[in-house]
């Protein structure tokens, strides 16, 4: 994809479905290195918490690189 424009309907969805997955993969590592840390007693947090939270910074952060890279002139 690098200089092209994805101007087919098939590889906008196979971009968006690779970088959802990638989001979530990231957000699940995020989430479980916390929780071990949480639970060998590194951090002292209430665990559900700290997990969403973690999950959910990755997956938004993930999301918010996707749209750069897809459309740059709309996010700037």
């Amino acid at each position: 994809m690098k200089g092209k424009t994805l101007n087919t309907k098939k590889d906008w969805k196979a971009y968006w479905k690779f970088m959802f997955a990638k989001a979530f993969r990231t957000g699940l590592q995020s989430a479980i290195s916390l929780w071990l840390a949480n639970s060998t007693g590194i951090i002292d947090a209430a665990a559900l918490e700290l997990i969403g939270c973690a999950f959910l910074t990755s997956f938004i952060t993930v999301l918010q690189h996707a749209l750069e890279q897809y459309k740059p002139k709309e996010t700037f």
